[in-house]
């Protein structure tokens, strides 16, 4: 028999839906169907089964932007620089970009590095090459920084002022050609306990916003979205997705057709635990591969002792290493948006396009965001009354992890 020969249609069963429901229920064992649902926090059913038939018509592939200096990475390994010792963050930057990362995500605020002037910027980033390494600023809203960075107008940067700063239209019409001014924080409703459509939603109006303040040309340039992806991978996929999808809507809506999204991820804070900080690494690398999927063009992977202090050298590399064992050794990033076509994602990513749309639309005819603040809230207070379980602190806890909640010690 030649290879020819064969016709492998032939030798499976033709299954339908109805004799695998079938199947299903009789190894149920008298459990119900339902069980086997698994609803998001926006109510959308994740299946059990997914067909063609679920996946929607006139899907198209939803590739990453592209972003400068990545010399052929498919993505960007960036580090977050928080220390408030200047001396020790320059250290610090050195050892990550030595060890395998390509851009830096500096924080000046009271949580990040002060830095109160252009000498201590130029400290921090000392032996820095700054022309090769893109350098995120994290979002903020005041635009007097631009001083501190003035020295690196030959540089890619993002600036990171939010869409509600002073006098936003006159900054980034001045700022230099390598620069990107405007990040939408959506990873903030994140951090607050909002669902994914709310947190897609938050994005759209500002936006939206960012469009009707700056103008098409200027909004189209310059709007980036900091943004988050969590331990349930497949979702942080089809998240990612649907934020191209609707920026893409928004942005044809103003005349501005193929505009390309900047995607800066940042794993979940709301995954990180402080009892058996371990099993963050899990949490973390399921993160890590949801933003690779779904598109991101920088990521930053938190260390696994975040809920426990400053990341040690320790946790810092493997954070660090996580990316590069996914970049170099599982080659993923290598097929441009790898889930196209995949049934679950394509479903889930136009579920959650749909829900987030309606939810952007509520908040454009309220006029602003104080309606939906209450809707966050009540969706945190739902989070928190039923909460998903977490590996080695609520799943299959050790007998100290169990004490350790008992005293309240679950962060």
């Amino acid at each position: 028999m030649t290879m020819s020969d064969l016709n492998l249609a032939q030798s499976f069963t033709d299954i339908t839906q109805t004799k695998w429901k079938a199947l299903v229920e009789k190894g149920l064992r008298g459990a119900e169907f339902e069980t086997l649902q698994r609803p998001t926090a926006d109510g959308i059913s994740r299946g059990p089964l997914l067909t063609e038939e679920d996946r929607p018509d006139g899907i198209s592939a939803l590739p990453c932007a592209g972003a400068p200096l990545l010399e052929g990475r498919p993505w960007h390994i960036t580090v977050q620089v928080r220390d408030p010792d200047i001396a020790f963050a320059n250290q610090q930057l050195l050892e990550e970009l030595e060890g395998g990362a390509s851009a830096l995500r500096i924080s000046l605020c009271k949580r990040g590095i002060v830095i109160k002037n252009k000498n201590e910027m130029k400290r921090l980033l000392d032996q820095v090459h700054t022309d090769l390494i893109p350098i995120i600023i994290g979002p903020h809203n005041d635009a007097s920084k631009i001083d501190l960075l003035s020295d690196l107008k030959s540089a890619n940067l993002c600036l990171g002022l939010l869409p509600e700063a002073e006098g936003l239209k006159d900054v980034v019409a001045a700022l230099p050609k390598t620069w990107r001014g405007v990040t939408i924080n959506a990873a903030a409703i994140h951090d607050k306990g909002g669902t994914e459509a709310q947190e897609l939603a938050f994005f759209a109006a500002y936006a939206a916003q960012t469009f009707r303040g700056l103008g098409p040309e200027l909004a189209a340039k310059h709007i980036g979205v900091e943004i988050t992806t969590d331990q349930d991978a497949h979702l942080s996929i089809a998240k990612l997705r649907a934020a191209r999808r609707i920026y893409a809507r928004i942005a044809e809506a103003f005349g501005v057709a193929d505009a390309k999204l900047s995607l800066q991820v940042v794993t979940s804070t709301r995954i990180m635990q402080s009892v058996d900080p371990w099993t963050n690494m899990l949490r973390v690398m399921s993160a890590g591969f949801g933003a690779i999927l779904g598109g991101a063009d920088f990521i930053t992977t938190r260390a696994f002792t975040h809920a426990i202090g400053a990341p040690t050298p320790f946790g810092s590399r493997i954070a660090r290493n996580m990316q590069l064992m996914m970049m170099e050794e599982s080659h993923l990033g290598q097929v441009k948006d790898a889930a196209f076509g995949s049934y679950f994602h394509e479903h889930m990513t136009d579920e959650l396009a749909k829900a987030a749309w309606a939810e952007f639309q509520l908040i454009e005819s309220e006029g602003s965001l104080d309606a939906f603040e209450t809707r966050l809230a009540a969706s945190a207070k739902a989070r928190g009354e039923n909460p998903d379980p977490i590996l080695g602190v609520t799943l299959h806890p050790t007998d100290r992890n169990r004490r350790a909640k008992v005293r309240g010690a679950v962060s």
